[in-house]
């Protein structure tokens, strides 16, 4: 195996560890940080695998945009008071 697969195989490995870090938050607001920083290493991924479009526009949108759109409906929304 070349250095280049070992690489990729890494950063896909690295992606998927921040998939599930992003799932497993409690904080709402803490797991759209963690999408957006899962994002940018997702568009590095593409951008190694000669894909320098899906990298351009999955840094945008992912990195940008939806953590952006999730942090505004998340302090947008107001929280439930449980009723003991």
């Amino acid at each position: 195996m070349d250095t280049f697969m070992t690489v990729a195989y890494l950063m896909v490995i690295g992606v998927t560890i921040g998939a599930v870090a992003a799932l497993l938050q409690k904080d709402l607001l803490r797991a759209a940080y963690i999408t957006g920083a899962e994002s940018i290493a997702l568009a590095f991924l593409f951008h190694a695998l000669l894909a320098p479009d899906l990298g351009l526009t999955q840094a945008i949108v992912g990195t940008v945009l939806m953590p952006g759109i999730i942090i505004l409906a998340i302090l947008k929304t107001r929280r439930r008071e449980e009723s003991d």
